[in-house]
């Protein structure tokens, strides 16, 4: 292949070349003019932020040919007198330059073959022999304590780079052998300058605001803002379009950011819908919309927070002017709810089987989060509340909405002429409610308004409860024996009390207490007699409701049984069936039978008291 990707292209070949990590560059150009070179360096950063590119930038000036000593400047590939060991570093083919990756060998026996084997062994032509160890965090933890000697104390001639995008995994014990140095993200305006610089090299036509957009979607990283340089080139030619890069990257316009935003601020859900069914056409990707709408929010918020300082939302897809007008519809309690609620939005879509749905569902939820009112303004409305109620008044705008229901006022007063002195304002007329024996009314404060002449009331109907006359009960034909309770001995049996309500269950019986007397009626004489018991009239006597003819629903106890002759005394060593028995013939054992319908199912012989 003749063509090569402008990531690898365009890679810097000087430390001047090196962007937004000159604080790095400055101080291994120092280390190497004033001979104070380490023998173990680790770079950790985020991708594409440039650690392997200056590895390989030490691993040159350190081994340039065209000095006796390590060059600040080494030799670019593209020049003519370029130095072998320069020329064969930037390749990746140095035999005194070993470059590898961690992650493909992380086992201990990779590292004594290509570390530990070698590491006595003089460079062949260079001047040190450098060992590159990309992604070291991959390691082992054999491999890393098979490093520690070696790292801590290795040949004169021999540096380690080690670079790592995680460097929490790396431990402690190679950390405090090597020189740290922390590689940061790549600011907005560097990685434009940069992509600038690289159109106009590549004669690509493309306008600022499209190119701004490409090194946003970078997110600090050069490498990928490079890449998505290369896609954006390769959709639409050599004419790029602010379009072309939204339809290539498959990311979010500023328009429609703004389009979500507004929707929110002016509460049309209708809106959201649009967007979303936009951005589903285009067949672009709900998760990396999300994120994008995710910044706009954090953005929003730090402008709002900051007072506008615009340098801490340089990466921002919004310019100067929407993100102050934005934020101004909003206040920072709004964006964390929103910032929070979307958060959400986003781990679900990661495994939603319709993201389409998620998305819609949580962006309408964000247009309805402007309805929620904050505790501080509740807490202030419930004070106003509690000290007008204190005061005997009601607040302003209740009493205007009571007045208008309650009152009615004359269109033509009684007394044309305006009084002498001002009326006073009185409370609305307190409202009436239907008599409640559960509520104590005493406790209640009763306002006593002065009426003016010119108003006059509307006659409140109470409301009417239903009479119940309870009278038919002395007219029921049925009644129980009366049973002394000294002829009854009551025992706690959890058996025989569940068995009970699985009996009553499977009559048909929900086991919940009767709420009325007509319910009682209903139960016992079904709904038609029922019907007649409770509409009687007021009077309560026992005329007003016709005795009810009984239903097959219940069935009194039958009490004109023939008494069972019982024994005059038992022996003292009674058996069993004799027991038995003296207990069926006993009148009061009788008598509990008659009335609960029961059997005798057991006797057993209490001996008397002391």
């Amino acid at each position: 292949m003749s063509y090569q990707v402008i990531a690898r292209k365009w890679r810097p070949q000087t430390f001047e070349e090196v962007t937004g990590q000159e604080h790095i560059t400055q101080t291994l150009r120092n280390a190497l003019a004033h001979d104070r070179l380490h023998h173990a360096y680790l770079f950790s950063g985020a991708r594409g932020v440039g650690k392997t590119t200056t590895a390989r930038l030490l691993a040159k000036a350190l081994n340039c040919h065209k000095t006796d000593k390590p060059n600040l400047s080494p030799c670019r590939t593209d020049d003519p007198d370029a130095c072998p060991s320069c020329v064969e570093i930037s390749e990746s083919r140095s035999m005194d330059v070993l470059e590898f990756d961690a992650a493909s060998n992380t086992q201990v026996d990779k590292i004594r073959e290509i570390i530990l084997q070698n590491i006595n062994i003089a460079p062949a032509r260079d001047r040190y022999k450098v060992f590159i160890i990309d992604e070291v965090h991959m390691l082992s933890p054999s491999s890393f304590n098979a490093l520690l000697k070696t790292v801590e104390e290795p040949p004169e001639d021999v540096v380690f780079v080690m670079a790592t995008t995680e460097l929490h995994k790396v431990p402690e014990t190679i950390r405090s052998r090597c020189q740290e140095f922390d590689f940061r993200t790549i600011p907005l305006q560097k990685i434009f300058d940069r992509l600038k610089l690289i159109a106009k090299a590549e004669n690509v036509d493309v306008d600022d605001a499209s190119l701004r957009q490409i090194a946003r979607s970078g997110m600090g990283s050069m490498r990928d803002a490079q890449s998505n340089f290369d896609q954006v080139i390769s959709f639409s030619g050599e004419k790029i379009s602010i379009a072309d890069v939204t339809n290539a990257l498959g990311i979010a316009s500023a328009d429609m950011l703004t389009r979500v935003i507004g929707s929110i601020s002016d509460r049309k859900p209708s809106v959201v819908l649009d967007v979303v069914a936009e951005l589903i056409s285009r067949g672009q990707d709900t998760r990396n919309f999300c994120r994008d709408l995710l910044g706009v929010f954090r953005d929003l918020m730090v402008f709002k927070v900051s007072n506008g300082d615009i340098s801490l939302v340089e990466n921002s897809a919004l310019n100067p002017d929407d993100l102050n007008d934005y934020s101004n519809r909003f206040t920072e309690a709004d964006f964390i709810r929103f910032f929070n609620s979307l958060c959400e939005t986003e781990t679900k879509l990661k495994e939603a089987i319709q993201p389409r749905y998620v998305l819609e569902t949580g962006l309408v939820k964000l247009t309805e989060m402007r309805r929620v009112v904050p505790v501080e303004q509740l807490l202030e409305r419930l004070t106003q509340l509690e000290n007008s109620l204190s005061n005997g008044a009601v607040p302003s705008s209740e009493a205007a909405a009571a007045t208008a229901e309650k009152k009615t006022l004359n269109s033509e007063p009684a007394n044309p002429e305006p009084p002498t002195e001002p009326v006073e304002s009185f409370p609305a007329e307190p409202e009436y409610f239907a008599p409640d024996p559960y509520l104590e009314r005493e406790s209640l404060p009763v306002l006593e308004p002065e009426l003016s002449p010119d108003i006059e009331f509307e006659p409140t109907e109470l409301p009417q409860q239903p009479i119940i006359d309870l009278g038919f009960i002395d007219s029921l034909p049925v009644k129980l024996a009366p049973i002394e309770s000294e002829a009854l001995e009551h025992v706690e049996d959890a058996w025989l009390d569940a068995a009970y309500d699985r009996k009553l269950e499977f009559s048909g019986d929900d086991l919940l207490p009767i709420q009325s007397a007509e319910d009682l009626a209903v139960s016992l004489f079904g709904s038609q007699v029922a019907a007649n018991v409770v509409s009687g009239s007021s009077n309560g006597s026992a005329a007003s409701a016709a005795a009810p003819a009984l239903s097959p629903i219940y069935a009194p106890p039958d009490l004109d049984e023939e008494e069972v002759p019982m024994p005059d005394a038992l022996p003292e060593n009674a058996t069993e069936e004799e027991l038995m028995i003296y207990a069926a013939g006993h009148p009061l054992a009788r008598k509990a039978m008659r009335i609960f319908r029961a059997k005798i199912v057991a006797v057993k012989r209490v001996p008397p008291s002391s």
